[in-house]
């Protein structure tokens, strides 16, 4: 049993005696070339001119303090740990072949904590200058540099870790970041200047794993000390159908902490008062987009405007948006950032927002209260993505659009990272971060997978008697690994027991995140048993991770290597098998986000995966329906996949089974490939529906847009002669109306 003073000080006590020792050490009075370190008040060493005393003068000073330990404690104890049964000993031999022995108890029991005394001890470990232990310190300027990390951090480095609490919950690693002071530097720098003013944007590249996101995250953070508002959201792969889903989820989980944190009431009706004045019933079209924003303004869901009209509709949604920043800035006075990260994944139509964001010429926006912050993976963007049409529209509206390039960490940042995780001097842990190092690259995210993993193999684990960690190098080394982390965290996956490998698959297929009640629901809808419980113990596992009300894979790369632990045809048959079932389940509930869940699943299967070819229509009808949904929402390129899709469900002979759901749906495609631009779609299905029609008044809708292409393509005069055409056959004759006016 330790004595309650060597137990860990509590700060809120004040300043203990071992700081006060310590302070009074710094600044540290000597230097490579000499000078003395007065650690004698409590070890009785001296250190001079670099050079350790000689040993026999150390031994006569550690025999008196070995004397008023015996006082303290009892000759016991003393005899106890000269029979070696103390946990700190050291066995030194001179030249006359006489064995001593060293125990740094007398210091634990004066309080002095254990990282400390361990320095003491590899200070004495060398006699007649020769090193007699691995840990033993071979220069005074590693004696200098440890007791400078110990005062910089001592919570790190000098207190003593709680050995109980390392040996159940094991290895954890936190989030800080390592290495990247330039960067960090840099975006906080841009933030500045965007904050006073000037217009400015950054986007972080990288491979997977490199800590982009962490190194957003940490900026985010100064944002919200110097008192700014941060917006963040993630584009998910397998969630692209979702209309303007980031974006969306970055301004509703803003408007969910104001009406959800009591104490921030006061700002929640401020802020919705500014939004009825200024936009009024505009602010009726973000609320379809934003839930949470027509829950903060009082609006019921059949009182929010619905239409299906195209023209301008993605317009007056950027614009909306634009205004929202606006409101938001003015009334809190503080700039706005807005945080998209996995821009690789992301859609037309939330970029062609961003970027009206960002070249708004409107009055507060004019003075930069906004700024934008992106993160992507490299070798991804080319110039047909969305994203480089943004950095080209920046560009031109002469903003500022800085590239940050993240690379795998170097050996002294990789040795920093497993020093402080393990919370022992990085002198002493240089063998063990140089083989981690050959293993991963200096990939952070394989290193924060790698290190538990070994953990768990025991080969890097706790020790009660020296009360910190240690590792067994040989076995470390002789661990074969692949080369790349996706095969390493699909081979972490698939030791996973089968209950919760399948469970982590089945979460995996609908993206990197989704909220908890939705998971309760695909329990109930799927009727998958025990899910929640599998995914909690991939939580305990270090793979998911849980807030609130949300459960997220630690890393996309995690979701991607459980993706693929079944082949490409299974994963199919199951999305096809889950949407189904949730499309059943959601007319019952009449949940929109359970509609576009299921319809989403269903297309991710494809045509290949219906067993039964009278679902095709079924599958057709929902597909109308979450385009429908789409459009409500002014998201016309989610509504033409949706449309597109279900006319790719529509079997043969479809004109005459189905006739009224494939005019709907070969109608309202056109109609949102012509908002989208997409002109040669439009053409083609406007022209399917030309000739299959069965009616003057089924075929009308698509003469207006073909009307529309025509002048949207510079064909004004033959749209006009068009239009005429098309009025004469509604018996309505221009020339005629003229000359009776």
């Amino acid at each position: 049993v330790r004595p309650a003073e060597l137990e860990r000080p509590d700060e809120s006590q004040g300043q203990t005696g071992t700081e006060e020792l310590l302070e009074s050490l710094d600044p540290l009075p000597f230097d490579h070339g000499g000078g003395t370190i007065d650690i004698e008040a409590f070890t009785g060493v001296g250190i001079h001119g670099g050079e350790l005393l000689e040993y026999n003068d150390l031994q006569d000073e550690y025999h008196e303090y070995q004397d008023e330990y015996n006082e303290i404690w009892g000759n016991n104890n003393t005899d106890c740990f000269r029979q070696g049964q103390n946990p700190r000993k050291r066995q030194l031999r001179r030249n006359d072949n006489i064995m001593y022995s060293v125990s740094v108890e007398p210091l634990k029991a004066m309080g002095v904590p254990g990282p400390l005394c361990e320095l003491v001890a590899n200070m004495l470990d060398i006699a007649d200058g020769r090193l007699m232990g691995e840990d033993a310190y071979r220069d005074i300027s590693d004696v200098r540099d440890d007791l400078q990390l110990m005062l910089d951090k001592l919570s790190i480095y000098l207190y003593d870790q709680d050995m109980g609490s390392l040996s159940t919950a094991g290895l954890l690693f936190g989030d800080t970041l390592f290495g990247r002071e330039a960067e960090l530097s840099t975006i906080i720098d841009a933030y500045r200047r965007s904050a006073l003013g000037e217009s400015e944007s950054v986007t972080i590249s990288g491979a997977s794993g490199t800590g982009k996101s962490l190194l957003a995250v940490e900026a985010g953070k100064y944002v919200i000390s110097s008192g700014g508002i941060i917006l963040s959201g993630k584009f998910d792969q397998l969630q692209q159908g979702k209309p303007f889903s980031a974006l969306a989820s970055a301004f509703n989980q803003y408007c969910g902490i104001l009406l959800q944190n009591c104490e921030l009431a006061p700002s929640k009706q401020k802020l919705a008062h500014q939004i009825n004045h200024v936009l009024g019933r505009e602010a009726h079209h973000l609320a379809k987009l934003i839930p949470n924003l027509a829950s903060m303004l009082g609006l019921e869901s059949n009182s929010i405007i619905h239409d299906e009209g195209c023209t301008n509709a993605q317009k007056r949604l950027q614009y909306l948006l634009c205004r929202f920043v606006e409101v938001i800035s003015s009334t809190f006075a503080a700039p706005v950032t807005l945080f998209l990260d996995d821009l690789q994944w992301a859609d037309s139509a939330s970029i062609a927002a961003v970027s009206q964001l960002l070249c708004s010429s409107g009055s507060s926006l004019n003075q930069k209260q906004f700024f934008f912050l992106g993160c992507h993976r490299e070798g991804i963007i080319d110039s047909a993505h969305p994203v480089w049409e943004l950095v080209c529209n920046a560009e031109r509206c002469d903003i500022s659009f800085s590239s940050l390039k993240l690379d795998c960490m170097g050996e002294e940042t990789l040795n920093a990272m497993v020093s402080e995780t393990l919370c022992i001097l990085p002198r002493l842990t240089r063998t063990l971060s140089n083989i981690i190092y050959r293993k991963t690259k200096g990939n952070p995210l394989f290193v924060s997978q790698l290190m538990p993993s070994l953990s768990k193999k025991g080969l890097l684990f706790p020790s009660l008697n020296r009360r910190r960690w240690e590792w067994d190098i040989d076995k470390i080394t002789s661990q074969k690994l692949p080369d790349d982390v996706a095969l390493f965290l699909t081979n972490s996956i698939v030791d996973l027991p089968s209950d919760v490998k399948t469970s982590i698959f089945h979460f995996s297929c609908f993206g990197a995140s989704l909220e908890i009640a939705f998971v309760k629901t695909l329990e109930i809808a799927l009727d998958m048993r025990g899910l929640c419980d599998n995914l909690d113990l991939a939580v305990d596992e270090g793979l998911l991770e849980k807030t609130d009300n949300q459960l997220r894979f630690s890393h996309d790369r995690i979701q991607e290597a459980a993706y693929n632990t079944l082949p490409a045809d299974e994963r199919c048959l199951f999305h096809h098998v889950c949407g189904m079932a949730l499309a059943s389940y959601s007319t019952s509930e009449s949940d929109d986000n359970i509609l576009l869940a299921a319809v989403n699943q269903i297309n991710l299967g494809g045509p290949s995966s219906i067993q039964d070819t009278s679902q095709s229509f079924t599958i057709a009808a929902v597909n109308l329906k979450a385009g429908q949904k789409a459009m409500v929402m002014s998201d016309f390129g989610a509504a033409y996949s949706y449309f597109n899709h279900g006319v790719s469900f529509l079997q043969e002979g479809h004109w005459q089974e189905h006739y009224d759901l494939s005019l709907r749906l070969f109608e309202l495609a056109a109609k949102c490939a012509l908002a989208i631009g997409d002109l040669a779609n439009s053409k083609l299905h406007s022209e399917q529906v030309m000739k299959e029609a069965r009616s003057f008044e089924d075929a009308l809708n698509v003469m207006y847009i073909s009307t529309c292409a025509l002048a949207y393509s510079s064909g004004l005069p033959d749209s006009i002669q068009k239009s005429i055409e098309i009025l004469r056959m509604l018996d309505i004759d221009l020339q005629e109306s003229r000359s009776t006016e």
